[in-house]
């Protein structure tokens, strides 16, 4: 199931870049998750990544994420 999500939300993001629907793009996942998405990355979503974070903030409060975003 988390393959199929991770494949899904690499098409999704392919879809939105071949849009321009954003210029620059940060993925926070779990580290699973995240290795799945680098398989299905497509080269205009690549070329708009502007940085990643390996960690699972499921549930976290927005705070904890913006923290966890700015020391990244």
């Amino acid at each position: 199931e988390e393959d199929r999500f991770a494949a899904e939300a690499a098409d999704l993001l392919k879809r939105r870049a071949l849009a321009n629907d954003f210029e620059s793009l940060i993925v926070v996942a779990a580290p699973k998750t995240l290795g799945e998405l680098r398989k299905h990355y497509h080269k205009e979503v690549s070329q708009r990544l502007t940085g990643e974070l390996s960690k699972d903030l499921t549930g976290h409060p927005i705070p904890d994420i913006e923290k966890a975003l700015i020391a990244a």
